[in-house]
């Protein structure tokens, strides 16, 4: 699993040399829990066709949630995984895939000077909503803060660096 500093140098080669990256981690695109509540009624229904018992009816109810998470992530123009990147001037989303740490292509850029940045703690993850009053995106990501998570370094450092943000 990348360090933060890995995080950073793939975030920088990406961006390339106009902007300095300064905290880098792996984000998720927050849960919506009633649409993966509707996605795991509708996997049930299609368990209960389908020979199998217990786990069958596990297998549908994960591939529900994995398709309500991708559905969600489309429709909002991103993926399930990002790497967040944060300069001095910008907070940037990239892709990733299901695995792996190679961004693939910039998803969404959000100015720091018009963004407000919201932390809400939830158990060992860090909910992180962002708003650009100028631009009018809006998204919604999780990340880590459990002692064993090979995310909770990255992670820390851009929720420490988009604090910095909110009290300047």
């Amino acid at each position: 699993m990348p360090h933060e500093s890995e995080l950073i140098e793939k975030a920088q080669t990406a961006l390339g040399s106009d902007h300095t990256v300064i905290a880098a981690g792996v984000f998720g695109l927050q849960d919506n829990y009633k649409a993966i509540f509707v996605g795991g009624l509708a996997s049930s229904d299609v368990a209960d066709v389908l020979p199998g018992g217990t786990v069958t009816d596990g297998v549908t109810a994960a591939a529900g949630v994995h398709v309500t998470r991708q559905v969600m992530a489309e429709n909002q123009g991103v993926t399930i995984r990002m790497l967040v990147a944060v300069t001095h001037e910008s907070i940037h989303l990239f892709a990733l895939g299901a695995t792996g740490f190679e961004p693939k292509h910039e998803l969404l850029a959000f100015n720091r000077a018009t963004t407000t940045c919201e932390e809400k703690k939830f158990g060992a993850s860090r909910k992180l909503k962002l708003a650009d009053s100028t631009s009018g995106h809006e998204i919604g990501l999780v990340g880590s803060a459990a002692f064993f998570s090979p995310y909770t370094e990255g992670d820390k450092a851009v929720l420490a660096a988009v604090k910095a943000n909110a009290a300047e």
